[in-house]
């Protein structure tokens, strides 16, 4: 499976324009079977939150959601991805629009309206971490 994945993003990456491939990945993301806060797990934590404020104090205590000066960044300190993390050296950047599209959705669900996301850095794309700006 993972060679197949790898296969298809290279297709992906040399027949279609980055824009197009964000798109296309980004759909996948909600539908990701590996994410590390499931909904219902994350709804359980909205639902027993006063305020926004205070569930996403709560998801920083159990997620990798940060709070740096302000701003929101989910952080992940390598790539977990099951479907490229055995090979790093030839993993394509285009599959991070899938984690992009994923902590869109986790958001926009949790919140109860749309967020912003913005990826600023992936391992991926041969950066120390990856890091999300949650816009929230």
């Amino acid at each position: 499976m993972e060679h197949w994945i790898k296969e298809l993003l290279s297709n992906l990456d040399s027949s279609v324009d980055e824009k197009t491939q964000q798109d296309i990945m980004e759909k996948c993301g909600p539908k990701c079977p590996f994410s590390h806060l499931p909904n219902d797990e994350l709804m359980k934590l909205r639902n027993a939150s006063k305020t926004e404020e205070d569930f996403l104090k709560k998801i920083s205590e159990v997620w990798r959601l940060v709070k740096e000066d302000n701003e929101y960044f989910v952080v992940f300190d390598k790539c977990y991805c099951p479907l490229m993390m055995n090979d790093l050296e030839n993993a394509s950047k285009t599959m991070c629009y899938c984690t992009l599209g994923s902590l869109k959705h986790k958001f926009t669900i949790s919140l109860g309206r749309e967020v912003e996301i913005e990826m600023l850095k992936t391992v991926l794309a041969g950066d120390d971490e990856c890091r999300f700006k949650i816009k929230v």
